[in-house]
């Protein structure tokens, strides 16, 4: 079958998911009204039900820890992850199984970080709706991106379903206006609390290890302890021949390593691979690409990122970003950007290779001058720099059901 004619049947199943979706929604929001739904009963999902991470997860243990009072439900796609929540003794289960189905459709509150195939999203019309979402919006989102390209009355699909948000948290009131542009709702629906997975960074969190590589985790701690370590946490492009993968020289990455006695970590996309086999590199360690990471990021000494929001979470530990955007012009034109690239990256910013290895370079050997401009980012888009984020959002949760 031609290009044309896949994407062409990927568009016409796209849009016929939306327009199913958004009737469908209305109509159990009618049925459910009738029914009533349980205010205690909480239904958390993520990344469109593929993984028990981001926001959605720690949210979850924070709520299953402290407040008896709420039942709290997890629905994935993932069995393996339905399986390691219930031997802990959470409450999970499949998104589509019979009792899953049900609960869903008796929660009083569903809890997103994507959309609503975070969960099913056949079952959930009329439940108040709390997106956690997943990151600071540096990248254009949503309307602002490819949601403006649909057909009229897909459109019309799409917004209803973005109007059932009830509520959108925040970090600060400094990405608000990025946050209304994008999802097209108006200032009242969104919420300053920060994102419950920064309590990772400030703390343990029992349970956090669920949905993590926890051999990686512990190479990590251990190599931390004595050595300097990076993480490098690219973003996914579509394009094979602009992905990170086809950017990096291994040989040359792993020799300056070397030469300071560091290692990096590595986390990939999963469709993206390396020709190589990182074992031959003693230097660099694959994080695997369904790991949750933020476990791991206070065991980082410096983080390497080009457009990921990930590295504004990072800002929150004050340490150094190398930043590494050799495609800029072309991504910059593409997808676009809410905010400036050069005043929001507090940090040296390589545009090929072997600036990137200098960039490393400088801050494996302590020449750190950037902890002013990390300061003003920091301060820029976050309103609460701290732990307790979970807790945060839990109130304002409890504040919306009064």
């Amino acid at each position: 079958m031609p290009a044309s004619d896949r994407r062409l049947r990927w568009r016409f199943r796209r849009y016929a998911s939306l327009l199913l979706e958004a009737a469908a929604h209305a109509l159990v929001a009618f049925l459910s009204g009738i029914v009533g739904r349980d205010a205690d009963l909480w239904v958390f999902g993520a990344r469109e039900g593929e993984a028990f991470g981001d926001n959605a997860k720690y949210l979850f243990l924070h709520v299953a820890a402290t407040r008896p009072g709420i039942r709290v439900v997890w629905v994935s796609r993932d069995r393996d992850a339905v399986r390691a929540l219930r031997t802990r003794g959470y409450e999970a289960y499949h998104l589509f199984s019979p009792r899953g189905v049900l609960l869903q459709f008796r929660a009083g509150v569903v809890f997103l970080t994507h959309n609503f195939k975070d969960v099913n999203r056949w079952a959930v019309g009329g439940a108040t709706t709390v997106v956690l979402w997943h990151g600071i919006a540096l990248k254009r989102i949503s309307w602002d991106a490819e949601l403006a390209e649909l057909p009229p009355i897909v459109r019309s699909a799409s917004r209803y379903l973005y109007r059932r948000y009830d509520r959108v948290t925040l970090t600060g009131r400094g990405t608000l206006d990025s946050f209304v542009s994008g999802f097209r709702l108006p200032p009242s629906r969104f919420v300053v609390t920060g994102y419950p997975r920064t309590d990772a960074l400030f703390d343990s969190v029992p349970d956090a290890d669920v949905g993590v590589a926890t051999g990686t985790l512990a190479d990590l701690r251990r190599l931390s302890a004595e050595h300097d370590v990076l993480l490098y946490l690219p973003t996914f492009r579509e394009n094979p021949a602009e992905r990170a993968s086809e950017r990096i020289d291994l040989d040359a990455l792993d020799r300056l390593l070397d030469a300071h006695d560091a290692y990096l970590a590595v986390k990939l996309h999963p469709d993206e691979r390396l020709e190589r086999d990182l074992d031959e590199y003693p230097r660099i360690l694959r994080i695997p690409s369904w790991s949750d990471v933020y476990p791991m990021l206070p065991h980082a000494d410096a983080l390497v990122t080009d457009y990921s929001s990930i590295y504004f979470e990072y800002l929150l530990l004050d340490r150094p970003v190398v930043f590494y955007p050799y495609d800029l012009p072309s991504y910059r034109s593409e997808r676009g950007f809410y905010y400036a690239y050069d005043e929001v990256t507090p940090g040296p910013v390589a545009s090929d290779f072997d600036g990137l290895l200098a960039a490393i370079e400088r801050t494996l050997a302590g020449d750190d001058p950037y902890e002013t401009e990390r300061c003003a980012v920091r301060r820029r888009f976050f309103d609460h720099p701290a732990g307790g984020r979970a807790a945060a959002v839990f109130d304002a949760v409890a504040a919306l059901m009064e």
